[in-house]
């Protein structure tokens, strides 16, 4: 009877084999191999990504978009920095899903939550007296490659297994096999520059917030900041404003910022801002707001 983990190394080389197939096979190897974290991604890929981050490779960057009603989606002209968080996607659809929506031959449209999407419509009516519903953009070719990042690690996991002797023969697994893995950390969440990341379970793993999060964080500042001085906020809102703009500022200036009081304070300042009277300046600060909360 064949070995578990040479199947599924064959089967991740082989095109013929679908994704989702490599999953499922996959999935079996992992519960047998009783790894949890395993099983959770996998499961994630098969089923999709409902709640909590996606993987690294599961962003993407879209093309802002404006459905117009006469000659079809053109191009939606935003701020540099706006536009960059705007467009930055999190793929959440199921492996399944993705390899139905690489097959299409018109483009792969999404739309933006019910806030984002009337604040950017409000501020297309403010800026030139028309309303057209916004989108983003997405070839087949990036569909297609969060599909085959999803393959490549699969063969990334099989092939460490195969290096430690952990194989399967007769379709199950030793109990020294499985205690030779589960001395393992697998991580596939967000991991830059390589397919996978194995460490000990000793080993201390630590979350970092991304870039992105800290020039939308930069951003708000400064965009605050200028409102403020240019006296763009009225009075009734200003003091709140200012104090809220301090407490970014003294977490942007820490070595060691805490993601959970700029959250807080990001919450504060949206609500404040939708409260206020004109959309403005509400409108240029969403995108960064949406980032940070």
């Amino acid at each position: 009877m064949p070995a578990l983990v040479p199947e599924l190394v064959n089967a991740a080389i082989d095109a013929s084999v679908s994704p989702g197939d490599l999953l499922r096979r996959a999935l079996v190897v992992a519960r047998r191999l009783a790894v949890p974290e395993l099983v959770d991604w996998i499961s994630s890929e098969l089923n999709g990504y409902y709640s909590g981050e996606v993987p690294d490779y599961r962003r993407v960057q879209g093309q802002l978009m404006a459905e117009n009603p006469i000659h079809g989606p053109i191009p939606f002209f935003a701020p540099p920095d706006m536009a960059e968080l705007l467009s930055d996607f999190e793929v959440r659809q199921s492996v399944p899903e993705l390899m139905q929506l690489a097959q299409s031959t018109t483009g792969i449209y999404s739309h933006f939550p019910a806030n984002i999407e009337h604040t950017l419509m409000q501020m297309m009516r403010e800026a030139n007296g028309v309303t057209m519903r916004p989108a983003l953009r997405f070839s087949t070719v990036q569909v297609q490659g969060v599909i085959e990042k999803v393959r490549s690690r699969v063969l990334e996991w099989a092939l460490d297994l195969e290096a430690k002797g952990v194989l399967g023969e007769g379709m199950t697994f030793t109990q020294q096999e499985k205690q030779t893995v589960q001395q393992q950390h697998y991580h596939f969440g967000d991991v830059s520059g390589s397919q996978i990341q194995i460490g000990s379970n000793s080993s201390n793993q630590t979350q970092t917030q991304t870039g992105g999060d800290m020039a939308a964080l930069s951003a708000l500042i400064e965009l605050l900041r200028d409102a403020i001085q240019q006296g763009r906020i009225e009075a009734e809102v200003r003091d709140e404003l200012q104090a809220e703009l301090a407490t970014l500022q003294a977490q942007a200036a820490s070595p060691k910022p805490k993601w959970a009081i700029i959250k807080a304070t990001a919450g504060s300042i949206k609500a404040v801002l939708e409260n206020a009277a004109g959309g403005v300046l509400a409108a240029q600060a969403l995108p960064y707001l949406m980032a940070l909360l």
